[in-house]
């Protein structure tokens, strides 16, 4: 007979990405490409509408940390006007 030995989990170390993505997934409207691409043209970076809707859908396995904090502006962004329309249809 075997000895089974109990393994603990292996944890997750890019949480902090899981959570950003969920934070997308509630929150980053239907037509984000232009905003996102406008965001980095700020900061003089070029990328695809492609590059940006393959890091969204999670198709990189390793995603550009640039392109992730600007996709999380836009949904921050869009965050920030249903409260304030939420709190319109309150008044």
């Amino acid at each position: 007979m075997t000895n089974i030995i109990n393994q603990k989990p292996i944890k997750k170390m890019q949480s902090h990405i899981d959570k950003a993505y969920e934070f997308l997934d509630q929150f980053l409207p239907y037509e984000y490409v232009v905003e996102v691409e406008l965001i980095l043209q700020k900061k003089k970076i070029k990328v695809s509408g492609g590059t940006i809707r393959n890091i969204r859908t999670k198709r990189v396995p390793n995603p550009r940390i640039d392109v992730l904090n600007a996709l999380l502006l836009v949904a921050k962004k869009n965050q920030k006007q249903l409260l304030e329309l939420e709190s319109n249809l309150k008044k």
